[in-house]
């Protein structure tokens, strides 16, 4: 008890200081639960409600995360309870009549050996489908529950796979109910990393935090099993600060900029405190997304559950949060198209338009669109960041490509009130959500004819939700036949070549044999390929996945990958999308009319256009270069200038 609280009181001198200095953000949301709770369904929403892949348990001994209609035909607690105070997140004994039904969830999900253990329910809300961001300002107004074992949070985590990074706006502890412990009235901040990059590069974890006090600015150094994790961490006696977090709400807040990141604490929004502040490692530049959590016990047993589990639990002990509030970091770059710069960057940044008619065409960061008139068409490109466009009126249009929306009627049933805001969200699966808000907006504003959809990509639906099992379907019976369910299924040829059925649903083929026939595919589906392959009409997604695979799209137009050496992509008639990936040097494209794109062309790869490179015209365009074949009959090389695209042209 010393130790932690020698934590606790060391460094308070520098506590009294000035709040948040919110210039250069933009809001996002801010949710104070008025209308309910806004749970994310799969197509519309904000908040999803169990944690990533659905499975049920993360960080605790025993308990899960429940919400109601995850078990169907079971009665289980109210989790979730909009209040007059706020969204109260409950925690509860597990019911008799709920343990069979969630130990067969749990082991449908993978995790039936830890079934047996679970003896409580929790709840959480995130936006881990809807939003993530890198950078910006989180603000919670919150009143924590009593009793040991409760172990409510506020945090952020990286978007992508894996764990870290983690920023922890604050972690804290229920209050002994019979018996004082260690903790009481307390809370932590921290900022969790190691030394492996978003996409896996390697990173510095030798970070020191000058604004500690000595002896304290080093990260902490933690083992666990085979990870190795570093953390800066300060925890907080609430008595030091003049407050009590269990009998009155109090504000949280965390300010991460590129530099460094601010944590505040105070009784309300007028009068936050910089109670501690870290810099920010290599691991916290990554977007990550935002979860409320009222978890009941600790895995390892550090936070056993109090023995006065019926003051404990009661319902009216809840975790109950008025109000969170997230803003986003308004990006440095501002690109004004009336300047004749080009929009298509891989980098974050503030667009305005002409007062006349504009292409606009961001790249892959976080981008606030500002429209002021004309007939504006917005080009976008799923990637890891959201998208927040404002003034965006009844004669503009977005054009969505690489979306998991099946029509245009589709992308209308997805819209959500988010506030003041309409939100499209294209959901994660499991890691990096994509939502673009439409800022000051009705759902009735929008209309089907403002979107235009353009070679979609299904979300990898087996990766998202650990109930589906991932394991492809095959020939087992030798006739030449496969046929799966109508909700979708992933199909293989391996036993040889077949014909294989396809479904109203989301499927994926893992092509090997040239002989082998797709018949009625519907929903999204994708084809991987080790051979030659010609897409039947209706597939929308061909990816070249050996070197002797060739790909030829269906007449309508399709997108074609490739992600090996030396794969040969051919085009039809309609508008197709070639994607050449990191690995993929040595793609020849063959482009056969339409209006086609191609995406990561680079040294080594050929484009085959079927007539002399000279008399062929080639402009600049926004997003690269613009091939003209004829009327009706271009090809659009992203991201290279005319001279480097002419050089990759062949007869």
């Amino acid at each position: 008890m010393r130790m932690l609280l020698g934590l606790i009181s060391t460094g308070l001198a520098t506590a009294v200081t000035a709040g948040p200095d919110l210039s250069g953000t933009v809001p996002v949301f801010e949710e104070t639960f008025a209308d309910g709770l806004n749970r994310y369904d799969g197509h519309r929403g904000l908040w999803s409600t169990l944690p990533r892949r659905k499975r049920l348990m993360t960080n605790a001994d025993h308990s899960v995360f429940l919400d109601h209609g995850v078990l169907p035909g079971v009665e289980s607690p109210v989790l979730h309870a909009v209040t007059e105070d706020g969204l109260a997140l409950r925690s509860a004994a597990v019911p008799p009549t709920l343990a069979d039904p969630l130990a067969a969830y749990m082991r449908a999900t993978g995790q039936g050996g830890q079934a047996g253990r679970i003896r409580y329910l929790s709840a959480m809300i995130s936006t881990a489908d809807t939003w993530a961001q890198t950078y910006g300002y989180i603000e919670v107004e919150a009143r924590i529950p009593l009793g040991q074992g409760r172990w409510p949070a506020v945090w952020m985590t990286f978007a992508g796979l894996g764990w870290p990074p983690e920023l922890d706006i604050f972690e804290a502890y229920g209050a002994g109910i019979h018996r004082p412990t260690e903790r009481d009235n307390t809370f932590t901040v921290a900022g969790i990393f190691d030394n492996t990059g978003p996409d896996g590069e390697r990173l510095s974890v030798d970070v020191k935090n000058p604004d500690a006090p000595p002896g304290m600015q080093d990260p902490v150094r933690q083992d666990i099993g085979e990870k190795v994790i570093h953390k800066f961490r300060r925890a907080l006696r609430a008595d030091d600060l003049g407050a009590d977090i269990y009998g009155r709400f109090n504000t949280y807040a965390a300010l991460w900029r590129p530099d460094a990141i601010t944590f505040f604490f105070g009784p309300d929004r007028d009068h936050l405190r910089q109670v501690y502040r870290m810099p920010v490692p290599p691991d916290l530049h990554a977007p990550m997304y935002l979860i409320a959590n009222d978890q009941f016990t600790a895995r390892g047993g550090w936070w056993p559950a109090d023995k006065a589990l019926d003051q404990v639990l009661h319902p009216s002990n809840a975790f109950v949060i008025r109000r969170i509030a997230l803003r986003a970091l308004e990006p440095d770059v501002s690109i004004d198209m009336g300047s004749g710069h080009a929009a298509f960057r891989e980098i974050s940044s503030v667009i305005r338009d002409t007062p006349g008619d504009d292409m606009i065409a961001p790249g892959g960061g976080f981008d606030l669109i500002r429209l002021s008139g004309g007939a504006d068409e917005i080009r976008l490109s799923r990637g890891r960041e959201g998208k927040i466009i404002s003034g965006f009126g009844p004669d503009d249009r977005v054009e969505l490509e690489g979306y998991p929306f099946v029509n245009e009627t589709d992308v209308l049933s997805r819209l959500t009130q988010v506030g003041a805001d309409v939100w499209l969200s294209s959901g994660a699966d499991p890691g990096w959500p994509q939502t673009i808000i439409f800022r000051d907006r009705k759902v009735s504003d929008l209309s089907a004819d403002q979107f235009i959809l353009r070679w979609p990509v299904a979300l990898d639906v087996w990766g998202a939700d650990a109930r589906r099992d991932p394991k492809p379907l095959r020939d087992l019976d030798g006739d030449g036949r496969i046929s799966g369910p109508a909700t979708g299924a992933r199909f293989s040829d391996r036993d040889g070549a077949a014909v294989i059925a396809g479904s109203p649903g989301q499927d994926v083929f893992l092509i090997g044999h040239p002989g082998t026939r797709i018949t009625d595919p519907g929903g999204l589906d994708a084809v991987h390929s080790w051979t030659r392959f010609t897409l039947p009409d209706g597939l929308e997604q061909g990816v070249g996945r050996g070197p002797r695979a060739v790909l030829t799209a269906p007449p309508a137009g399709a997108r074609l990958e490739s992600a090996a050496r030396g794969v040969t992509l051919i085009g039809g008639p309609g508008d197709d999308l070639f994607v050449l990936r990191g690995a993929s040097r040595g793609t020849i494209v063959h482009v056969r009319g339409g209006r086609d794109r191609i995406r990561g062309l680079k040294q080594g790869d050929r484009v085959r256009i079927g007539r002399s490179v000279p008399d062929v015209p080639i402009t600049a365009h926004p997003q690269g270069a613009l091939v003209t074949l004829g009327p009706g009959d271009t090809v659009l090389i992203e991201g290279l200038t005319p001279d480097a695209a002419r050089g990759m042209l062949q007869r």
